[in-house]
């Protein structure tokens, strides 16, 4: 996720995801009753694992919703750098959850592969019609979600987005098996649940693979990045001791400027705060610390 992104309150930030995901949820909730009736109707393996997979979308919009609330409050004494990585280990929460799709998708598939025989499944137009109606709706979900993660630099918003993009997939595999089905396939409906599994073990990885540096606080951006920002303003001969953390969007960081011995402690101050706000404003930083020394000729060191 790139952490370059518009300036924008952590207040309104935290609102604009609450709603994004309560939209969601009202949404993949009008998903979940429309793949019932679907299995319903047709007693798929297939459409009954994306049942669970649309529930579990569900659910995690409402879990998300709880740590995208205590992400959006500000530091405090037991958090001094405020809350957002808890929107992170929400996101790690959401694989949780993909975990058990996968293990339940797998294991009803090969139940149906070694039991003999298959049971008849009826397919009638109506089911298909259904399932194509919950895939576009799924598809805008995602979509839109997505946009709002990126302009937004939620990783909750992300990993949710990916969750809901594996579930256009998914239903994409459904309704090549159902149509298989009715071509006289029937091992096509637990074979499309495999696949299934394998697409949401794919969304799992790629959100474990974004979160866990946000949590083991890998550098957020490039050290010249900063560097240049901070020589942008004037006043700044040097640059060092550049550290950076946290999640895109809501991240910290931290740096020593050197100004001229000449400039007085208010003046260097000045500068300190002119740094401070052309960097946040231009990466998104919830915090820029920025300590000021003389120049190492200013106080006769050699450079």
């Amino acid at each position: 996720m790139n952490p370059m992104r518009s300036g924008i309150g952590a207040k309104e930030r935290g609102g604009a995801i609450r709603r994004a995901l309560v939209l969601v949820l009202v949404l993949n909730l009008a998903a979940v009753a429309i793949k019932l009736l679907a299995w319903r109707l047709s007693g798929s393996l297939s459409v009954g694992g994306e049942v669970v997979h649309s529930g579990l979308d569900a659910g995690n919009n409402m879990m998300a919703l709880i740590f995208a609330r205590i992400a959006g409050l500000g530091p405090d004494d037991e958090h001094p750098y405020g809350h957002a990585k808890f929107e992170t280990l929400g996101a790690l929460l959401v694989v949780g959850f993909l975990a058990i799709t996968v293990f339940e998708l797998v294991r009803g598939a090969v139940r149906r592969l070694v039991g003999s025989p298959f049971p008849p499944l009826e397919i009638s137009p109506t089911v298909l019609v259904l399932i194509l109606v919950s895939l576009a709706l799924s598809m805008a979900v995602a979509t839109w979600e997505h946009a709002q993660a990126r302009k937004l630099g939620s990783p909750i918003l992300e990993a949710d987005s990916a969750h809901t993009r594996s579930d256009v997939w998914a239903t994409l595999a459904v309704l090549a098996g159902l149509f298989l089905t009715r071509a006289g396939y029937p091992t096509a409906d637990p074979l499309v649940a495999l696949v299934i599994a394998g697409f949401i073990a794919l969304s799992g990885w790629r959100i474990v693979r974004s979160a866990v540096p946000v949590l083991v606080d890998e550098r957020l951006v490039e050290p010249g990045i900063i560097d240049a920002l901070a020589r942008s303003v004037e006043g700044v001969a040097g640059c060092r001791e550049i550290r950076s953390r946290g999640p895109a969007g809501t991240g910290f960081v931290e740096m020593v400027i050197e100004v001229e011995g000449g400039i007085s402690v208010a003046g260097g101050h000045e500068i300190a705060d002119e740094v401070e706000a052309v960097v946040a404003a231009k990466l998104g930083a919830a915090g820029v610390s920025v300590h000021v020394e003389p120049t190492p000729r200013s106080h006769g060191v050699r450079s």
